[in-house]
């Protein structure tokens, strides 16, 4: 039996897209005007498709939610996922946080739902809060299948040390993600990935029928649980011991964004991805600055529908 709620796949209608503004106090002490380049280009890009929302100050044309205290500007791991029941009628699953396993610092991060709620942003009878450990970065959806790494989601350092844990986490993606199978994958390390393997750095859906993938192990796991699937290889960037790669990318309305990293299998990735969406608009964005702290594009960023 369906579940009465819906996550959309990403290539859905979008109405926006929801941004953290970096802060000196964040990651990006070394590197703060730089990151700050790179991120309002990225910004910049983006608007050109969607509405733009901006937590923190930022000065410019977008609209931005001040007053909200940050730790870091992983927007994918700290924002709740915009679903929909049977009604069409709108709601925010919110997760809890806590800074992929006691990493870095969270106190404000898990509370970012709350005080959006709080200034009427998320509507607070439309927040749905679920006690589990679950960043956003770590499911990945087609609207029927959700594919989720073990080492992300059932770690000790979420919280979730039992089978039992395993259970309760699955059926709230059943019962809240609408999906009809979950797919637990055991291959998910990634060089310098402080996320512990989220599978939005490691494999990702294209459409309902396509999965995108660059690690060998990870495609040969996933052929095998997902027999029919179609199946495309991208390249894995080498950008020195950072965990680089062309699946953090992001849809928006009429285009695709992939992180590019200044080496020479961004231009394979770039044409692999126009062959891939021949009806979007493909737009690379520099991410060789953010990846150094660990993200790219689909980690800075969470879609409203």
């Amino acid at each position: 039996m369906r579940s009465n709620f819906f996550y959309p796949p990403e290539w859905s209608k979008q109405q926006g897209t929801i941004f953290i503004v970096p802060q000196p106090h964040h990651d990006w002490g070394c590197c703060f005007d730089e990151v700050m380049e790179k991120f309002r280009y990225f910004v910049s890009v983006v608007s050109k498709y969607q509405k733009v929302y901006l937590i923190g100050d930022f000065g410019g044309e977008y609209e931005e939610i001040e007053n909200i205290p940050t730790d870091d500007t992983w927007a994918r791991d700290t924002l709740p996922l915009t679903i929909f029941d049977k009604n069409g009628d709108r709601y925010f699953l919110n997760y809890q946080f806590n800074g992929w396993g006691g990493k870095f610092d969270f106190s404000n991060d898990n509370l970012i739902t709350q005080r959006l709620s709080n200034i009427g942003f998320f509507p607070k009878e439309k927040i749905i809060n679920l006690p589990y450990i679950v960043e956003g970065g770590a499911v990945e959806t087609n609207g029927d299948i959700l594919l989720v790494t073990k080492s992300s989601i059932l770690n000790r350092n979420r919280g979730q040390k039992s089978e039992e844990s395993r259970r309760e986490i699955e059926n709230s993606f059943y019962q809240y993600l609408g999906v009809e199978k979950v797919v637990w994958i055991d291959n998910s390390y990634l060089e310098g990935d402080d996320t512990d393997g989220h599978i939005d750095m490691l494999a990702r859906f294209g459409d309902r029928k396509t999965i995108l993938y660059s690690l060998d192990e990870v495609g040969d796991e996933l052929k095998e649980k997902l027999p029919d699937f179609q199946y495309i290889q991208l390249p894995n960037p080498k950008f020195g011991e950072f965990p680089a790669t062309y699946l953090n990318f992001i849809f928006v309305n009429g285009a695709v964004l992939i992180p590019t990293y200044g080496v020479a299998e961004d231009r394979e990735a770039i044409e692999i991805f126009r062959k891939i969406f021949p009806d979007r608009k493909v737009e690379p964005v520099d991410s060789s600055i953010f990846i150094r702290q660990g993200g790219s594009l689909h980690c800075l960023t969470m879609q409203l529908y």
